[in-house]
């Protein structure tokens, strides 16, 4: 019976010995194998806790606060990336990208969206945002191109918003410039010190130039020179020199220096060969046509100066022009059942992200006493001011008169009553949140004499207006 068992002991331990042999070998090859990958080293911070997108300075907080406020802010939209390796990392060739809204052809002011999916050098989709993406149109004919707007749904995929705005053939370039776990490193390493940079003093001792080390920070036991402007609390140092007073500073200069924060590893990450590549499309280029896309309405009413009416279906867009109220100047009949001050359209409107409002008074007012204009541009002030309570993303543009003919009528239409209307204007507006189309400045500028100016100047304005509401 003992003979029996100790049989069975000396097999057990036979086996085991055989499977720890195995086992070692095992972890051996599995090691070797993970030593050939790069191994990025980003330290696992915390995520901070974001509570606001926007800034706004505040008095009551010291600058130190403001400071710190803000990095949190920004620290916020900066990946938090664990431990991981370089496959595991954004692939710029293995991503791919889309057009979500495709169709045979587009027309100028269309907006073109794609969609970008990312994935890494192993072939799985990425689960988290964060990647540097730079992305444009471009015709290289007409030497034209444009930024997209990119939306990051921090899960993998990022939307692009185009806005088409010239006809022709229109390419599209996608690039990754960094992935987000080289983002991570680049803010972690942008913010550990001031080890960039050097500064070399240059200090004058009696009639010879002396030298020794300046900057931001300095990591020395010996005394400094310390330079703080007094109102800003900027500071800067260097080292002192024996016997040579601080306010001998006389002049400075900087150079690169070999020091990194980034291991050899994670400096892979940011070979040439990993920045700026190109992420694959379905498509080349896209047509773009400049379509005939807002359809004017006939109201039927009579005189030239009647209410226009223009609208387009296919993009849900309303657009009505109409004149203001007394005083009017025209030698041709006009009804006056649709009368309506400015102030008075303005309290019917509801207002809302999609109402955009375009105001411009002035030529016909040049013949009438200062005070009549004053306070029609009161009224419509407190009338915009009453639209904003009720409605604050109500977009206001105002357009300044222009320049006009050189007559000899000028006791009633000159320029200079012109000048002090449109400087009415700007003060009168000021302080609300009001866009300005500045038409006295472009048409000085044109030398334009023109009551009606030029469609070159028209086009200008337009661009102008456009830019406050896209």
């Amino acid at each position: 019976m003992f003979e029996s068992t100790r049989k069975g002991y000396m097999i057990i331990l036979f086996c085991t010995v055989i499977v720890m042999v195995v086992f070692s070998y095992i972890v051996q090859i599995n090691f070797r194998q993970l030593s050939d990958l790069y191994f990025l080293n980003v330290k696992n911070d915390p995520a901070p806790v974001c509570e606001h997108v926007g800034y706004i300075p505040t008095e009551s907080k010291t600058i130190d606060q403001q400071i710190a406020e803000i990095m949190t802010m920004i620290n916020c939209t900066i990946p938090q990336k664990n431990t991981m390796f370089f496959n595991e990392t954004t692939s710029a060739i293995n991503s791919t990208a889309i057009i979500l809204n495709d169709k045979p052809n587009y027309c100028v002011g269309d907006t073109l969206i794609v969609q970008v999916e990312m994935f890494n050098y192993l072939g799985r989709r990425k689960t988290y945002g964060g990647d540097f993406i730079q992305a444009r149109i471009f015709s290289p004919k007409l030497g034209a191109g444009a930024s997209g707007r990119i939306e990051d749904f921090k899960n993998g995929t990022y939307y692009i918003y185009f806005t088409l705005f010239w006809k022709g053939q229109v390419q599209i370039s996608i690039l990754l410039m960094h992935p987000s776990e080289g983002v991570s490193l680049l803010w972690k390493g942008r913010n550990m010190g001031y080890n960039y940079i050097s500064y070399t003093g240059e200090f004058l001792n009696k009639n010879k130039k002396v030298h020794t080390e300046c900057g931001f920070y300095l990591n020395s036991q010996n005394e400094k020179c310390k330079y703080v402007d007094r109102k800003y609390r900027e500071v800067f140092y260097c080292i002192k020199l024996p016997e040579v007073p601080c306010d001998a500073f006389i002049s400075l200069k900087s150079k690169n220096t070999p020091y990194t924060y980034l291991t050899n590893a994670n400096k892979t990450l940011f070979s040439m060969s990993n920045i700026g590549i190109e992420i694959p499309k379905q498509v080349g280029s896209i047509d773009v046509l400049k379509c005939p896309n807002l359809k004017s309405f006939n109201t039927h009413n009579p005189g030239v100066h009647k209410s226009f009416i223009v609208f387009n279906l296919q993009n849900n867009i309303y657009i009505q022009s109409k004149k203001h109220g007394h005083p009017f100047v025209t030698l041709s009949f006009y009804s006056v059942k649709d009368h309506a001050y400015i102030a008075n359209e303005l309290d019917r409107l509801a207002g809302g992200s999609n109402t955009i409002v375009v105001l411009s008074v002035g030529q016909h007012f040049r013949p009438f006493p200062f005070p009549l204009f004053i306070k029609r541009l009161l009224n419509i002030r407190r009338a915009i001011e009453s639209l904003f309570l009720r409605s604050p993303d109500t977009k206001v543009i105002i357009k300044s008169e222009n320049t006009r003919e050189i007559k000899p009528d000028v006791e009633r239409f000159s320029d200079f009553h012109g000048y002090i209307q449109y400087l009415l204007v700007k003060d009168i507006f000021s302080g609300l949140n009001v866009g300005m189309v500045d038409a006295w400045d472009m048409t000085t500028a044109f030398g334009s004499r023109n009551v009606h100016p030029g469609e070159d100047i028209i086009k200008n304005q337009i661009n102008l207006f456009l830019s406050y509401i896209c």
